[in-house]
């Protein structure tokens, strides 16, 4: 069947933030990334598939109507609305600060690999994407369900993390080599925005500035956020 007019209306609502914002919820498109939102214990406010059912009152719907209502190029053949859910924080673990990352997809990514490096929360500050953004709950391929967010401006974020007793690692240019930082269990790492680097508050925070080394012949200016994130979530779980 259709989409009733109020649900057309709804789910078209919330592709924007400010929708997600008024609702409380979010859309999660795809089979796979809806099962792991269910399996995390998420309650799906609506399912709807052109396919094989979803679950107990799922609709069946068409390719058109959920071309109607998807923000992806290519809709996949399910889709869900869940009410948000904040998680609470683990109570061991690394936290990684995302400090105004704005590409969708490098959101999405880095929330994965929070998942697989089991941090204790990430820490969303203000200027970076809506984690609800259809692209990042996309590129986090279900890992959104299971990490703890926390949300602050940057200077809340820097007296939580000081409040914590964390020591606060910048990446960013002209510092420490990862090899030689001291990646205590409960550290905190900060990731900033490709173009701007981290703000002078968050360096002013810093217990130390981890840089990556580059080949001596390489003109690159900076390496992808996530790219630079998995490198030190590695280097620290190590």
């Amino acid at each position: 069947m259709p989409w009733t007019n109020p649900q057309r209306k709804w789910l078209r609502e919330l592709q924007h933030r400010k929708g997600r914002e008024k609702h409380g919820a979010l859309v999660v498109e795809g089979r796979k990334a809806i099962a792991e939102f269910i399996t995390s214990g998420w309650k799906p406010l609506l399912l709807a598939t052109t396919g094989a059912s979803l679950g107990p009152d799922c609709l069946e719907v068409t390719a058109r109507d959920l071309r109607e209502v998807s923000s992806l190029d290519t809709p996949p053949d399910s889709l869900a609305v869940f009410a948000w859910d904040d998680l609470d924080p683990r109570p061991d673990g690394r936290v990684l600060v995302l400090d105004r990352v704005q590409d969708p997809g490098n959101a999405g990514t880095l929330l994965r690999m929070a998942d697989w490096f089991g941090v204790a929360y990430i820490l969303h500050t203000t200027g970076t994407v809506d984690f609800g953004n259809p692209k990042t709950v996309q590129a986090s391929m279900g890992s959104l369900a299971r990490v703890p967010v926390r949300y602050a401006t940057e200077s809340e974020a820097i007296t939580l993390l000081q409040s914590e007793g964390r020591p606060i690692v910048v990446a960013d240019l002209d510092g420490t080599p990862p090899s030689q930082v001291n990646w205590s269990p409960n550290v905190a790492l900060v990731v900033s925005n490709e173009g701007q680097g981290p703000s002078q508050a968050w360096r002013d925070a810093a217990t130390a500035i981890a840089t990556i080394d580059r080949a001596p012949s390489s003109r690159t200016e900076s390496l992808n956020v996530a790219t630079a994130a998995a490198m030190l979530l590695y280097e620290a779980h190590r």
